[in-house]
């Protein structure tokens, strides 16, 4: 896919549209520079199992960072400076992972007590319930029935894109609620 000039003023309008609220530009933004960014991962990435990961945590960076974006100057160079940047972030913080992974098998096999596991069943299962619908759905799709991203979003009647989004939304939700349930616990 060849990028000109025409696109890249495309895609500067789109993100005015974007800061203006429609949320349908937002979505057809990141469907149109998702290929560009995955050919740019891809070709930064070496190890092939991380680049849907990094893609991921490149497009969260480029949500992130489109309010510094100033419509009146060049999208491409912006736009370039951002994914490279998240690519390295990404691929730092993925190294860093890995330097302190440990095999499962040197951990304990000294299982959890029942209790213990029907707590952390509950907790999850309350911090699941307070997220909005349209996160818990992603959430539960994702991780819980192990569905592809593909298939979910297809069942969902979305994009990719935005099915990737409402999943890492409700990942953060999830997170916040079950530190804040976590603090409760402590008191």
């Amino acid at each position: 896919m060849d990028f000109n000039d025409e696109q890249w003023r495309s895609w500067n309008q789109l993100i005015r549209q974007t800061r203006k609220g429609d949320r349908e530009a937002y979505e057809r933004l990141l469907v149109e520079i998702s290929p560009l960014v995955q050919r740019y991962v891809a070709k930064r990435v070496f190890d092939s199992q991380y680049v849907e990961d990094v893609f991921q945590e490149v497009l969260l960076s480029f949500h992130k960072a489109l309010h510094t974006y100033r419509v009146d100057l060049p999208f491409a160079p912006w736009f370039f400076a951002v994914i490279r940047n998240a690519t390295w972030t990404a691929l730092v913080k993925n190294r860093k992972f890995v330097e302190r992974e440990v095999p499962t098998e040197d951990f304990s096999s000294v299982p959890a007590t029942e209790e213990e596991e029907e707590r952390m069943d509950d907790r999850l299962r309350l911090a699941l319930e307070s997220l909005p619908a349209i996160y818990r759905q992603a959430v539960e799709m994702l991780k819980f029935r192990g569905m592809r991203v593909e298939a979910a979003a297809k069942e969902l009647g979305i994009s990719k894109i935005a099915l990737r989004v409402r999943a890492h939304r409700g990942y953060s939700l999830l997170r916040k609620n079950l530190t804040a349930q976590k603090q409760e616990d402590k008191k």
